[in-house]
Formats: structure tokens, sequence, C-alpha cells
């Protein structure tokens, strides 16, 4: 595309994890830097990955000593049904662009369907949208999913013992 405009690229995903809501919504919001992964970190060497789970909270990486890099910014939180962020894009990570992402668990049956709605402000380019989804599946369905429904994760423990997955 030869716009040089803003636009919106959007990006809808439904997710089927073998989970209740519960337990994908503490994955999700409580167990972030254990299923996060090292290939989605800004930062060369972070300690950790977070999530505030309140309004204003700040979803972030930590790289220490003060420094890190702030991902998203809880604007709404409905335990254990949705959660909305709000997040910059530097030019670094494709932006710049801001991205208004949505998160919704409905119950189905003894499973949780993930709705993930990203939409992002940006310059629109033939690839955003089709990488924007590959990210997000590649966050979601392959990360998230897995760690979710692993053995070792389905009653909420975890014998993990490093800080980060890597």
């Amino acid at each position: 595309m030869a716009d040089d405009g803003i636009g919106l690229v959007q990006v809808e995903l439904e997710i089927r994890i073998a989970a209740r809501p519960e337990r994908v919504w503490q994955a999700l919001v409580e167990e972030i830097g254990r299923w996060w992964p090292r290939d989605f970190y800004a930062g060369p060497d972070p300690r950790g990955f977070l999530l505030e789970p309140h309004l204003g909270g700040r979803m972030y990486e930590d790289w220490g000593d003060g420094s890190g890099a702030i991902w998203y910014l809880v604007t709404e939180i409905d335990p254990p049904r949705s959660l909305g962020l709000s997040g910059q894009m530097p030019p670094a990570f494709g932006g710049p662009a801001t991205s208004l992402l949505r998160l919704v668990l409905r119950p189905q049956g003894e499973e949780t369907v993930l709705e993930l709605t990203d939409s992002e402000f940006r310059r629109p380019t033939e690839k955003a949208g089709a990488s924007l989804e590959e990210g997000w599946r590649a966050l979601f369905e392959k990360a998230f999913k897995s760690y979710v429904e692993s053995p070792d994760e389905r009653d909420g423990e975890r014998a993990y013992s490093a800080p980060i997955p890597r």
C-alpha cells in the first residue's frame, strides 16, 4: 500500500483452551511471566514479565534496577471474564502504533474460548495484519494454550524454578 496515513489494522481470534475460565484467568494475569516466550521480550536480559491486574495497572518487562519496558496499561478488567489493554508500540517494534487489545474468556462446557481482538492504529502495510495475527497466534495458540493445558499446570501449580521461560 502506498498510503502514508494512519489506518486501522485489526485481528480477531478465537482460541479454545481445555480449562475452566478461572484457571485460564489465573494463568493470564498471575502467571504471565511463566508462559511469556523468551522471543517476545524486548530487552536483552529481562528479569521477568508482569501484569498488575487492576485498573491502570501495567503489563511490563522488568529489567532490574528500575529499568524495563511497559507493553500495555489495563483499561478494563472484569475477572474472570475480560481484560482490556492499551499500549504504544515504538518504531523498533514495528510502530509507531497504538494497540487496543481486548481478551474475553467465554466458558463453553469444560473449556474456555479466548476471544482476542487487537485494534492497532498505525500506518497500514500489506504485511501488518498478517504479521500481527502471526504474533498473537504464536503467543496465545502456542505458548499460552500449551502452558494452561500442560498436566503440570492444570491445578494452577508449576514445578518451575527459573524466573523466566528460556
